[in-house]
């Protein structure tokens, strides 16, 4: 079996139009198209997007993986760390129409983030560490660093 220094994780999410989310993930929160594979009629079969070395998979709907917007709801989000200021980014998605889920707020464990949702009605999360900002848990919280196995 592969160590964990072998394996990559990479998110996968479908939509009903993969070219126009393309499009609109590049407008409204600044990723990069890194390869866009077409079959014979030029359709968005399968693509990757990302910032810096983070990676995402942009594809068609299947019949077992389908868009938000097909079912009704999202049922998962995709968490990025930013390295940008989390309060612009913000401004920038709402600007392109992205639906604010959560406003930036900054938590006590020194995360300042936001929730929104994409045109077809993925969650998507974007945090920015500030050190700084980090204070104590609210009551009754804890916060539990388990050792790493090996």
């Amino acid at each position: 079996m592969a160590g964990p220094e072998e394996i990559e994780v990479t998110a996968e999410l479908v939509y009903e139009d993969p070219e126009r989310a393309l499009a609109w993930l590049e407008a409204a929160f600044g990723f990069q198209t890194r390869m866009v594979v077409r079959d014979d009629a030029q359709r968005v079969v399968f693509a990757e997007i990302g910032f810096g070395e983070t990676v995402v998979a942009v594809g068609p709907e299947r019949p077992w993986l389908r868009s938000p917007r097909t079912v009704g709801a999202a049922t998962q989000g995709v968490r990025f760390r930013i390295l940008q200021d989390v309060d612009a980014h913000c401004a920038r998605a709402r600007a392109a129409g992205a639906t604010i889920l959560r406003e930036p707020e900054t938590f006590f464990f020194g995360d300042r983030s936001y929730d929104a949702a994409d045109h077809e009605g993925h969650a998507w999360s974007f945090n920015q560490r500030i050190a700084e900002a980090a204070g104590p848990p609210p009551p009754g919280w804890t916060t539990r660093f388990p050792k790493s196995a090996g």
